[in-house]
């Protein structure tokens, strides 16, 4: 069976290849891809709450419960009350999830870095805009 070179096609080899390389790195700080999402999701939202991350990555609220207690577990998550409100627990990294999130960031710019290295820079710029008025036009509503 001859491979298909649709846009469609590429786009998910692209995306698995991606994928694999991300993977190899977080394999090296013993983290699934979730649990990476979450704490990359925490940084960027510092006392944030379990629900709003489980939002984020799309998981029933017992799921997200899991994996915030295997990212408690590890010390790399803290859950504090909210200042305001006993009930609400906010979510921070602590130094070593601080550290783990720079990792991940890291390894997401080596391969940013290792595309920007194979392919000259105008053309990512066109690709780019391509693939942000693809996405746009595929996620508008109606």
């Amino acid at each position: 069976m001859e491979r298909s070179h649709s846009i469609m096609s590429l786009l998910y080899q692209l995306a698995n290849v991606e994928t694999q390389l991300l993977n190899q790195a977080l394999s090296q700080q013993n983290l699934t891809n979730e649990q990476a999402r979450a704490l990359n999701y925490i940084r960027q939202h510092p006392a944030t709450n379990q629900r709003a991350v489980g939002d984020y990555l799309g998981r029933q609220a017992a799921s997200t419960s899991n994996l915030m207690k295997s990212l408690l577990t590890r010390e790399l998550v803290t859950r504090e009350p909210a200042p305001n409100n006993d009930r609400e627990k906010q979510l921070r990294l602590t130094p070593a999830g601080e550290q783990c999130a720079q990792q991940i960031e890291a390894a997401f710019q080596q391969v940013e870095q290792q595309i920007h290295q194979a392919v000259p820079v105008e053309q990512v710029t066109r690709l780019e805009k391509t693939l942000t008025t693809l996405l746009q036009q595929l996620t508008k509503e109606d």
